[in-house]
């Protein structure tokens, strides 16, 4: 699943497939059902693998955004 498809404004715990592909694991309510699922999920492992995030808003590159323009102010 693509990062920019992730369901908004929801906790989710995801494992990073890619640079920019997770896998989703599971949805959760609040904060700290995500974080008690991913600390269970990270248990015995030497480098932790899942994360606990929430979407906020759709990524800039969904938005069209690019980098700013450069302005060349000129002296009057």
């Amino acid at each position: 699943m693509k990062v920019n498809s992730l369901p908004l404004d929801t906790w989710v715990v995801v494992e990073p497939t890619t640079a920019d592909d997770v896998t989703l694991l599971s949805k959760h309510a609040t904060l700290c059902e995500a974080e008690a699922e991913c600390t269970r999920r990270n248990s015995g492992l030497e480098k932790p693998r899942y994360h606990a995030l929430r979407v906020l808003s759709p990524t800039a590159g969904n938005l069209g955004c690019t980098s700013p323009r450069r302005q060349t102010y000129r002296a009057a």
